[in-house]
C-alpha cells in the first residue's frame, strides 16, 4: 500500500462528488493482538487506512496531530478510558466522528457515552460484522449502536408488548 503524510496507509475510496479520497481511521485499543486484528479487519475490507495508539492520551494526542476521518476508541484503555479521551477529543474536533469499542452492554455506558460524544456503540463481539458499517455510518454524519446494546436500549425505552 501507498503511505502518506503521518505514515497513514492511503486506499482510494470515491468520495460523494466522484473524486478520489482517502479514509483514514485511528484505532486506539491497548491490547496489540486486538489492535492488529482490527487493522486486519479494515484493510481485508479494502476501504480504510489505519494508525493506531495504545492508550487514551496517546489517542488525543493522535486524534489532535493527525485529524483522522473516524476514532475507534476502546473503553478499557490505561490513561484514559474511551470516554474521557472521547470528551477530550471534543473538545478541539467537535465534529470528528468517534467509535466506542466495548464488550460491555450496560445502559449507563451506553448513556456515557453518548453523551461524551460518542455516535458509534460497538460490541467488540460484533465488531468482524459491525465495525465496517459502523465506521461508514458515523463518517455520513449518523450514530450507530450494535444489535445487542440496541436490544438493550429497546427493552428499557419501549414499552413491552400488550398480550390481549
Amino acid at each position: 500500500p501507498r503511505t502518506g503524510a503521518n505514515g497513514w496507509f492511503l486506499r482510494r475510496g470515491l468520495h460523494q462528488s466522484g473524486q478520489h479520497m482517502a479514509l483514514r481511521v485511528l484505532i486506539a485499543e491497548d491490547s496489540p493482538t486486538v489492535q492488529q486484528s482490527i487493522r486486519e479487519l479494515l484493510q481485508s475490507a479494502d476501504v480504510l487506512s489505519v494508525v493506531t495508539a495504545g492508550d487514551g492520551v496517546e489517542a488525543v494526542r493522535l486524534a489532535r496531530e493527525t485529524t483522522p476521518d473516524v476514532v475507534i476508541l476502546d473503553y478499557g484503555m490505561p490513561g484514559l478510558n474511551g470516554v474521557q479521551a472521547a470528551r477530550l477529543i471534543r473538545q478541539t474536533s467537535p465534529d470528528m466522528p468517534l467509535i466506542l469499542l466495548t464488550a460491555s452492554v450496560a445502559e449507563h455506558l451506553i448513556a456515557v457515552a453518548f453523551s461524551a460524544g460518542i455516535r458509534g456503540y460497538v460490541l467488540k463481539i460484533d465488531a468482524a460484522d459491525d465495525l465496517i458499517r459502523a465506521i461508514y455510518t458515523v463518517r455520513r454524519g449518523a450514530t450507530y449502536v450494535s444489535p445487542g446494546a440496541s436490544r438493550v436500549l429497546y427493552e428499557r425505552y419501549l414499552p413491552a408488548p400488550r398480550v390481549s
